[in-house]
């Protein structure tokens, strides 16, 4: 006489549990936000242009010596340092590591992705897995304003 299991209801519930429990989370994940979706879309750093025309990003006077501030310039989003009372500096938003958007983090730039840290006075990486600077961008002081060139 040979024993075959039979199928039990207890059994089809757990399988049934089980797969769905793992249809949810796949689903879920896939939900997510990743570093790609953090990406600043349609740009990489090697396509951060060099001169261009300068557009006002905001009032000297809102962006005090030695803070970070996060612009927009045309359609071009910008990170700036304000170094002294005569020098702003301006940079990519576009991290070099992954290509996440960085962000002002005190008197530097972070990337939320891997947080790597940008020197604001220079763009050079403080710390984190990025091996390049942030590109700059050509920044100006003009009256009560600040222009970036894009």
């Amino acid at each position: 006489m040979t024993f075959e299991p039979s199928l039990t209801r207890r059994s089809t519930l757990r399988a049934t549990t089980a797969v769905t429990g793992a249809a949810c989370a796949l689903a879920l994940v896939g939900c997510s936000p990743s570093a790609a979706d953090i990406k600043k879309k349609g740009k990489t750093a090697a396509d951060i242009p060099t001169g261009g025309t300068p557009h006002q990003v905001g009032k000297l006077a809102d962006l005090p010596v030695g803070t970070t501030a996060a612009a927009t310039a045309g359609d071009v989003e910008v990170m700036l340092f304000r170094a002294d009372e005569e020098t702003v500096l301006a940079y990519t938003d576009i991290c070099t590591h992954a290509g996440c958007k960085v962000a002002p983090h005190g008197e530097d730039f972070k990337c939320p992705c891997h947080s790597t840290v940008f020197k604001g006075s220079d763009g050079t990486v403080v710390s984190g897995p990025a091996k390049e600077a942030l590109p700059r961008f050509a920044a100006a002081i003009d009256g009560e304003w600040i222009t970036v060139s894009v």
